[in-house]
């Protein structure tokens, strides 16, 4: 059957009649239940891709003169690592729809563009800061996997299936699964919930239950976590989204805008409206307090109180497109990611009452759907696959250094001959030189785009972690510490692109904790010396 148009601005694109168990076999890492979950590793490794990693950059181009200057060296980002899209059994490449974040583990969503139906579910490990793992991947035929969540340990599955390959259907695609996870991993134990409508836009949970939005003539469903068994519903046309807070569930609509219900009752406790969409585009709210963000489209991000309905502030879209659209927003201690379609990824950091433009963040591709937990940024790209942009965060506070002041000195930072300058806290820059008998300081976090030089006699003292660089590029960064300068590392140092290590230089590592990963290559003088207690994750400091 062919879809009909209303999935995701980015896909070509409810009553329970019935629950099926999938409970009777055994994953054994083969197809199964008509799942093929893929575990070999040499396999999967296939699909990690480093070709843009390294540090990047936020650029706003609204600032000019000094502004401009010294503006985002706050808020240091390297992106880690991208991850390919699936390809199905038939060849058909898939795109990113969702993510979720349990502890050490990403669960990733696809779907498949056009009028067939086809989806996956990554599981990639990232408790490795710098070395995320995919370490399971489940192909799922005719069925588009459009969003997820967790209630306990299980996956909840937001998904439209083929009606044409499951009777159960009868004519309404939007189902919802409740999958059992092994030890945080797929399994084939799943649990079908048939819901009215064409697909289930998004899904949400709490302790006891979850919940299930579908879209077009569409309801809002409560599914008791114990049971699988629907306990409440509520009709709302062209549904989008869902969010919770401790009492309360929060759904979208394209066409009537913002409705909160009482969790437990589904009683209608306040509604208010919002822009107008286009028909069939996903879209996500997110939450932070009384503070409710929303994806209008084409109308940019819209802020609003959660408790009075008014609307606190207004996002435009800079610049009008057919693919210049909020698609997603995602909230995170302090900072509202924002995916605009092929105008990228935006960063507003909160500040008093208002969210303030940071800039866009350099990746390349559109951006569809964006998560952020933790440290990460998980950034959906359509057939562009996943990228994973990691927040470089300072670990702690070091006691030696509180009396540092916040870096201050702009985007390329020059200490002449035998300056002296400490910093602490999170800094992004796009190069340092440090000219001969100078020192700096820096207690934190470090990101350095391009060059980093330490010239004769210098010294650079990193305590906390230092990223620097681009993977492999045509013409390669290099961090490059010429004769008698040191560098010396408490902490941890990435350089994605080329170390060059003149005759004399100097790598001194402090404590026993101290590593260094260096992707390009190690070009190594006469006399270099390399002394203290580290990890070497490459091997190229032999």
């Amino acid at each position: 059957m062919k879809k009909n148009v209303y999935l995701l601005s980015f896909l070509a694109m409810s009553l329970l009649i019935g629950c099926d168990d999938n409970n009777d076999n055994k994953n054994d890492g083969q197809s199964s239940n008509n799942i093929t979950i893929t575990s070999d590793q040499s396999t999967l490794n296939q699909r990690l891709d480093l070709t843009n990693s390294g540090v990047i950059s936020i650029e706003n181009g609204s600032l000019t003169g000094k502004s401009a200057e010294t503006a985002n060296t706050s808020f240091p980002l390297v992106q880690i690592a991208e991850v390919k899209p699936p390809v199905d059994a038939n060849g058909r490449t898939l795109q990113a729809s969702h993510v979720t974040v349990n502890g050490i583990y990403a669960y990733v969503s696809y779907i498949m563009r056009g009028d067939a139906y086809s989806g996956a579910i990554d599981v990639i490990d990232v408790s490795d800061p710098y070395k995320p793992k995919l370490v399971t991947s489940a192909l799922i035929p005719n069925t588009d996997i459009t969003s997820l969540t967790f209630s306990g340990s299980n996956l909840i599955i937001g998904a439209a299936k083929d009606v044409d390959k499951d009777p159960l259907l009868g004519t309404n695609p939007a189902i919802a699964l409740n999958m059992e996870l092994s030890s945080g991993l797929l399994t084939d134990k799943f649990k079908t919930n048939y819901l009215e409508n064409r697909v289930t836009t998004d899904v949400a949970a709490n302790a006891s239950n979850y919940f299930a939005v579908t879209g077009d003539n569409g309801s809002l469903f409560k599914v008791s976590s114990s049971t699988k068994e629907i306990t409440g519903k509520v009709a709302v046309a062209d549904l989008r989204s869902i969010a919770l807070t401790s009492d309360k569930v929060v759904t979208l609509s394209g066409t009537k805008g913002v409705n909160i219900y009482n969790q437990s009752t589904l009683a209608l406790q306040k509604s208010f409206t919002t822009s107008t969409d286009v028909s069939g585009a996903k879209r996500t709210m997110d939450i932070d307090g009384t503070k409710l963000f929303v994806s209008e489209g084409p109308n940019g991000l819209g802020v609003y109180d959660i408790n009075s309905g008014s609307k606190l502030q207004s996002i435009a879209i800079a610049t009008t497109g057919e693919d210049n659209v909020t698609n997603a927003v995602s909230f995170n201690d302090g900072y509202a990611f924002v995916a605009n379609g092929a105008l990228g990824l935006n960063v507003y950091q909160f500040a008093a009452t208002q969210l303030n433009l940071l800039g866009s963040v350099g990746i390349a591709g559109s951006s569809n759907y964006v998560k952020s937990s933790g440290n990460y940024i998980y950034v959906a790209s359509g057939t562009g696959g996943l990228k994973i942009i990691k927040m470089e965060k300072p670990n702690t506070t070091f006691a030696n250094c509180t009396s540092y002041i916040i870096y201050n000195q702009g985007k390329d930072l020059i200490l002449n001959s035998n300056d002296i300058k400490s910093y602490q806290g999170a800094t992004a820059i796009n190069s340092a030189i440090i000219n001969s008998g100078a020192v700096l300081t820096h207690c934190g976090s470090i990101a350095i785009q391009n060059g980093l030089i330490l010239n004769s006699g210098g010294t650079f003292n990193m305590t906390g972690s230092l990223s620097q660089g681009k993977y492999q590029q045509s013409n390669p960064t290099e961090l490059t510490i010429n004769s008698n300068a040191l560098l010396q590392v408490e902490g941890s140092v990435v350089i994605w692109g080329d170390l060059r290590l003149n005759s004399g230089a100097k790598i001194n590592f402090i404590g026993n904790n101290s590593s260094i990963t260096i992707y390009g290559k190690v070009t190594k003088g006469s006399n270099v010396t390399i002394t203290g207690t580290y990890k070497d994750t490459e091997n190229k400091l032999k």
